[in-house]
């Protein structure tokens, strides 16, 4: 199907990769249905982009390029709602906030979301620690991520 992108302009997209949020994202949840898209150029970044509305897009990233050590668990109602059986069938990202400049950007450490890639259903979870913070540094010196 033909859709607009707010990063990509017009695309095709294959229906099947449609990825369903139930409950949608926390602050959005009018748009349960979006689509995961590569940027051009670069692996570490994709795009979220809503299907319902042209011009709701989120950046995001594997957390796991930046925070090595970055784990948490999951409650027992999200692995139910997206119905996971095993870990492997899971990709997590978070959202990036961009700055200017692009090393004061900001990656989402307390509000991942949980994608479960064979059934294409998602959630984004707000964790209950206060280990990690919704503005976590994306560039951070070389010796502090060798110490995390």
């Amino acid at each position: 199907m033909k859709m607009t992108s707010a990063y990509l302009g017009e695309i095709e997209v294959d229906e099947s990769k449609i990825i369903t949020f139930p409950s949608g994202i926390p602050g959005f949840s009018e748009s349960k249905q979006f689509v995961l898209l590569e940027f051009p150029d670069n692996q570490m970044f994709h795009i979220l982009q809503s299907v319902d509305d042209t011009q709701l897009a989120f950046i995001i990233t594997d957390p796991y390029y930046l925070y090595q050590n970055y784990v948490f668990e999951l409650e027992p109602s999200t692995i139910e709602l997206l119905n996971i059986q095993d870990r492997n069938d899971v990709a997590i990202y978070t959202i990036v906030t961009v700055n200017k400049p692009f090393t004061d950007s900001t990656i989402n450490l307390k509000a991942p979301i949980v994608i479960h890639v064979k059934e294409n259903l998602a959630k984004q979870v707000v964790l209950q620690t206060d280990d990690y913070s919704s503005r976590m540094p994306i560039n951070r010196p070389s010796r502090e991520k060798e110490e995390k």
